[in-house]
C-alpha cells in the first residue's frame, strides 16, 4: 500500500497581498499615499540596507508581479505599475488619470549599493527624494516577516516571462540556479530534477522518511536516490514504471503532469470537485494513465497547450515547470 502525504506538509509563505491605489489630487505628489500594502510577507532587512537586488526579489514574489503582471524588469531597472482601483469614485479616477494615465508607474534603478526611484507624472519621470523613496518602500514592505535568501539574482532570467515563478520557487528552497547568477530558464528538466523539486515541495525529509532503496536499478550513483525511493513509496512517480529510472533523461510533459497531479492528491487537495475532462486534441497520443491527470491540471488552470494541443511527448523547460509548480502551490495555499 502506498503511503499518503500529510496535508499541509508545505506551508506556502511567500505570496504577498495586493496593492490598492487611491488618488489624492495635490500639488506635491505623495506617491506612498497611493499605495496601501496588504501583504503578509516582506523582507526582514533594515530599510537603509535594502539593496537593489533585494528589492528586485521581493517585488518579483509579490502579488503585483504574479497576479497582476505589474512588475517589468530590464537589466538596469524595475518598473512597478499600479492600475486604477475600480473602487475609486469617478472624480478620483479622473484625478488619477490626469496625473498618471491608466496606471501609476514607479521605476527603480541601481545607485551604488542601493537604488533610486522615479515616478511617471504627466508623461515625465520625476525623481523621488530620499524621504519620499523611504516612505514608498515602507508602504510596500510594511510587514516584516520573512528573510529573503541570499543569491537568486539570475541575470539570464531578468525580463523572462517566468522570472516571478522562478524567484518564488527559489525563495522556497525548491529550485536552484545552474550557477550563482544563472538559471538557464530554457533548459530541459530531467527526471531526476523533477523528482528533486517535487520532493522539496512535499516537505519530506530524506533522513527521516527513507525506508529503503527504490525498485529502480540505476540509482547507485544518483545523488537523489533516497528522494526517488521515498517518492516511489508515496506513489508519486509511478509513471516511471521501467526497471530503470534514468535520472538524466529529460522528463516529458505528460510525465510531469502525472507527477504533479499525484502530488496534489497526496497533499490532500480535493480533486473530487474538479472535472478531469481532457480537452486537448492530441490526447490520443497520451499514455492512458496520464489522460485524466492532464485533464485535471488543465481544468485547474495549472497547464495549457498550444492551439488546442498539449504535446505530451515534448520535453519540459525549467521555466515552464517553475510556472506549473508555483501555480500548484498557490492552489494548495488557497485551499487552506
Amino acid at each position: 500500500m502506498k503511503k499518503t502525504l500529510l496535508a499541509g506538509a508545505l506551508s506556502i509563505a511567500c505570496f504577498t497581498g495586493g496593492f490598492g491605489v487611491h488618488a489624492n489630487a495635490q500639488e506635491n505628489i505623495d506617491v506612498a499615499s497611493f499605495i496601501h500594502s496588504k501583504q503578509d510577507v516582506a523582507v526582514v532587512i533594515p530599510l537603509q540596507s535594502l539593496t537593489y537586488q533585494d528589492l528586485y526579489k521581493q517585488l518579483l514574489i509579490s502579488e503585483l508581479a504574479i497576479d497582476y503582471r505589474g512588475i517589468v524588469t530590464t537589466k538596469n531597472s524595475i518598473t512597478a505599475k499600479w492600475a486604477i482601483d475600480p473602487e475609486m469614485t469617478p472624480q478620483e479616477q479622473k484625478e488619477f488619470k490626469e496625473l498618471y494615465g491608466n496606471a501609476m508607474q514607479v521605476k527603480f534603478t541601481p545607485s551604488g549599493n542601493s537604488f533610486k526611484g522615479e515616478v511617471l507624472v504627466k508623461g515625465k519621470w520625476i525623481p523621488l527624494d530620499k524621504e519620499e523613496l523611504n516612505e514608498l518602500i515602507k508602504e510596500l514592505f510594511r510587514d516584516e516577516t520573512i528573510d529573503l535568501k541570499p543569491g537568486g539574482y539570475f541575470t539570464d532570467a531578468i525580463g523572462h516571462w517566468a522570472e516571478s515563478y522562478i524567484q518564488v520557487l527559489y525563495q522556497l528552497d525548491i529550485i536552484s540556479g545552474t550557477s550563482a547568477t544563472t538559471f538557464n530558464p530554457n533548459g530541459q528538466v530531467t527526471r531526476g530534477q523533477l523528482a528533486t523539486m517535487i520532493f522539496r515541495a512535499s516537505g519530506l525529509d530524506a533522513k527521516e522518511d527513507y525506508e529503503g532503496p527504490a525498485s529502480y536499478k540505476d540509482l547507485g550513483k544518483f545523488a537523489g536516490a533516497k528522494e526517488v525511493a521515498i517518492l516511489e513509496e508515496y506513489g508519486l512517480i509511478d509513471i516511471f514504471d521501467g526497471a530503470n529510472f534514468e535520472p538524466n533523461k529529460p522528463a516529458t510533459r505528460e510525465e510531469m503532469a502525472f507527477v504533479v497531479a499525484k502530488y496534489l492528491e497526496s497533499m490532500d487537495y480535493d480533486v473530487s470537485k474538479v472535472s478531469k475532462n481532457n480537452p486537448f486534441t492530441d490526447k490520443n497520443k497520451m499514455r492512458p494513465e496520464t489522460v485524466e491527470a492532464i485533464g485535471l491540471l488543465k481544468q485547474l488552470g495549472v497547464i495549457d497547450g498550444v492551439k488546442g494541443q498539449f504535446n505530451p511527448k515534448g520535453n519540459l523547460t525549467r521555466a515552464e515547470f517553475s510556472k506549473i509548480l508555483t501555480l500548484t502551490l498557490v492552489l494548495l495555499d488557497d485551499e487552506k
